[in-house]
């Protein structure tokens, strides 16, 4: 009986024990209480559409405003051509002299049958007079009039005839010496002195001395940006020119079937002689619009990840959630968002400190 009693205590005591450590184990320490994060201050602004500034540039090239090639009427040798490509020359500077010998010789042929014709026509002028006075007398017969009006016509006639004749002449003469224009630079020489020259042939390419202006290709979507008499700006780097004030000066109605370009003309301002502008240089052609309607934001307001962009927006419970978006054409501090915002919404503009998804914030 004892050694049972004995069982019996120690069971109760073990039982005990158990419970004691059932119940600590499944009691749990107090737990802190939980901090409150107080909510971020940033600047909020309501999406809206707007107009914004838009620019665009044009290629194009520097040309001369008044270019001219030099050619002749007559056929013969080039006796002078002293100039070369690049050299200056005021107008009335002789570039090249073909040899007029021939010409020379009837021209004077010319001169000398006028000489005579004219001396003709003064005396039969005299005896048309007299004999005109005298049939209105009574004093000649009909035939005797009817036959020195013949003559005095004949030589009014041959006098006019070697006169169209002195002048032919005189004109193909002048295109045996060929002068400059206008003050300018011969750009390019296409033949030598010794050389024979032909009617139509080419000789001298000749450019004015300051005149210039820009010839731009513009495709048919933004051909309506141009009118004549705008201003743009016109930036030539190669001679160290920027923002010269040009003038469209022409519009071509006519675009090409093949590319669907427009050719514009652009004047440049008058410059100085020592300008640094040439033909053939690159110029670029920059004027400013107004786009249509759209939806911008600031700048601030982007947030990047890798090649991703995106900004914040704010929930009802004005909670932040982070929204990629697409952006467009940007100017100054505005950029447009061209989808994954919709006008009306509320984003954050700006922030000092990191946001994350859910963070509460208040308006600045």
């Amino acid at each position: 009986m004892k050694r049972n009693q004995i069982f019996t205590t120690t069971a109760k005591l073990l039982a005990v024990v158990l419970l004691s450590f059932s119940a600590y184990s499944c009691s749990s320490p107090e737990e802190p209480p939980q901090e409150t994060e107080n909510p971020v201050t940033v600047a909020i602004e309501t999406a809206e559409r707007s107009q914004m500034p838009a620019s665009y540039h044009f290629s194009g090239t520097v040309k001369s405003e008044h270019t001219v090639h030099l050619s002749t009427k007559v056929m013969g040798k080039i006796t002078q051509l002293d100039v070369e490509a690049g050299d200056f020359a005021r107008k009335g500077d002789v570039l090249v002299r073909i040899k007029d010998d021939n010409l020379q010789a009837q021209k004077n042929q010319v001169e000398a049958n006028l000489a005579q014709a004219r001396s003709a026509l003064q005396n039969t002028e005299t005896n048309y007079k007299r004999l005109k006075a005298l049939h209105e007398k009574g004093s000649a017969t009909q035939k005797e009039f009817d036959d020195i009006s013949t003559q005095y016509e004949s030589a009014r006639a041959n006098v006019t005839a070697l006169n169209g004749k002195l002048q032919e002449i005189n004109d193909m003469l002048d295109y045996t010496v060929l002068e400059a224009p206008f003050n300018g630079y011969v750009v390019a020489k296409q033949v030598s002195q010794g050389d024979m020259a032909g009617p139509g042939q080419p000789l001298i390419s000749f450019e004015q001395e300051k005149g210039m202006k820009v010839i731009v290709t513009v495709p048919e979507t933004e051909i309506a940006l141009f009118s004549l008499n705008d201003t743009v700006s016109v930036d030539v780097k190669a001679a160290g020119r920027q923002q010269l004030a040009g003038v469209v000066s022409s519009v071509n109605p006519s675009g090409s079937r093949a590319s669907r370009q427009f050719m514009v003309e652009v004047r440049l301002p008058e410059l100085s002689r020592n300008h640094g502008l040439k033909s053939g240089m690159f110029a670029e052609i920059g004027l400013g619009s107004v786009s249509d309607s759209s939806l911008t934001v600031p700048k601030t307001a982007i947030v990047e990840r890798g090649q991703l962009t995106g900004l914040y927006t704010l929930t009802d419970d004005s909670e932040v959630l982070l929204r990629w978006v697409r952006l467009g054409d940007s100017s100054g501090d505005q950029v447009e968002v061209l989808s994954g915002l919709a006008p009306g919404e509320r984003y954050v503009s700006s922030f000092g400190a990191p946001l994350r998804e859910g963070q509460k914030v208040n308006a600045q």
